[in-house]
């Protein structure tokens, strides 16, 4: 069973909070998983959702997050030259964070349980947050 590990980080790349879903998720399914509590117009990144614009308004109405997500060029919102050069540098960031905790694992995690799988990714992710703490 193949997992993806949904990652929300801060701009210094410390992150925030996570979900561990099935391979086939998208981001947006994770979304929806996390609690979200972040700060007031924070910018959530995604790689994924790119027509789920109810999502978008949902989030920037209640929550007043901005939800940035890639635009295709049919999309029914606007293309910003400077806005998707942007989100493909944060995107590169970001991405650029998931392989410095993916080389922290293993090339296997011995579990007997999917509890003790996930308890050890997390652990992982805990450790990474230490780590990133204390060298800035």
């Amino acid at each position: 069973m193949a997992f993806e590990c949904r990652l929300w980080q801060r701009a210094d790349g410390i992150p925030l909070e996570f979900c561990i879903l099935p391979g086939a998720c998208s981001d947006l399914q994770g979304l929806a998983e996390l609690a979200l509590d972040l700060p007031e117009m924070a910018e959530l990144f995604a790689r994924g959702g790119y027509n789920f614009y109810e999502w978008e308004d949902y989030l920037q109405e209640t929550e007043n997050l901005k939800l940035q997500v890639p635009r295709k060029k049919n999309s029914k919102r606007g293309r910003e030259p400077y806005l998707e050069i942007y989100k493909s540098l944060m995107r590169k960031y970001i991405e650029t964070t998931i392989g410095e905790i993916s080389k922290l694992f293993p090339k296997k995690i011995h579990a007997t349980n999917l509890n003790g799988f996930l308890l050890k990714i997390a652990l992982f992710l805990f450790a990474y947050q230490i780590d990133k703490a204390f060298v800035q």
